[in-house]
């Protein structure tokens, strides 16, 4: 009998725990929908006029720069380009008279143990004809080299041999008749040696024609000169 009323209590309190258990998951959150009186709903806005569309914006037109004139072209005033040379020459009757002039090499005091001089060489053309291939040499003393001035269209200065001159070959191009040509060589020697070294004291320029034209007066178109020293 005891046992009886033992299982019928805890029948009982199972139960009893269900019934908590449902009724509280039957109950509706705190605060949510169904919780005190009913929501208000707020009544949906009237409609407003829209704002009127305003017009895209357009980009300001491009103003083209006013077309500027080109100055017209002012005549050249640079002497007229080479002539060509003739297509053969006539040893008879194409002839020329070249002239080589110079005051010789004048070399300045050592600055820093190099002295430093110019060569200036002049070439005229007193024949009847041009020259289109003016060529000269220069021979100096060995221990010269070039220093600036005009040695464009010149083989290097130097020496062949030992105790030579250097010697340089220059093509200088055209030259009319009647007309003279300068040329500024700059150089340079050590000055302990400064020209000393050279067995041969034949400084010298020659000039002649491209060995094509005979010359009239073949005498001065060499000039041995001497070497100054300040």
């Amino acid at each position: 009998m005891r046992k009886t009323l033992v299982g019928a209590a805890l029948l009982t309190l199972t139960a009893l725990t269900a019934c908590n258990a449902g009724s509280e998951a039957a109950k509706p959150p705190a605060g949510g929908a169904g919780a005190g009186a009913p929501m208000a709903t707020t009544p949906a806005a009237a409609p407003t006029t829209p704002p009127a569309a305003t017009p895209p914006a357009t980009a300001p037109a491009t103003t083209r720069p006013p077309a500027t004139r080109k100055p017209a072209a002012t005549p050249s005033l640079s002497t007229p380009s080479t002539p060509r040379p003739p297509a053969s020459y006539d040893p008879e009757r194409d002839l020329t008279d070249l002239v080589a002039t110079t005051k010789g090499l004048v070399l300045e005091r050592p600055v820093d143990g190099v002295r430093h001089g110019n060569l200036i060489v002049t070439i005229i053309n007193n024949g009847p004809h041009p020259v289109w291939d003016m060529t000269f040499i220069v021979e100096l003393p060995e221990s010269m080299s070039a220093a600036g001035g005009d040695w464009a269209g010149c083989t290097r200065l130097r020496s062949t041999k030992a105790g030579f001159p250097a010697g340089s070959k220059c093509v200088k191009g055209y030259l009319a008749p009647g007309k003279s040509r300068t040329f500024r060589l700059g150089v340079s020697s050590p000055a302990a040696k400064d020209g000393d070294d050279s067995l041969v004291s034949r400084w010298l320029v020659d000039v002649w024609n491209g060995e094509v034209y005979s010359d009239l007066d073949p005498t001065d178109n060499r000039r041995i000169f001497s070497v100054t020293r300040r």
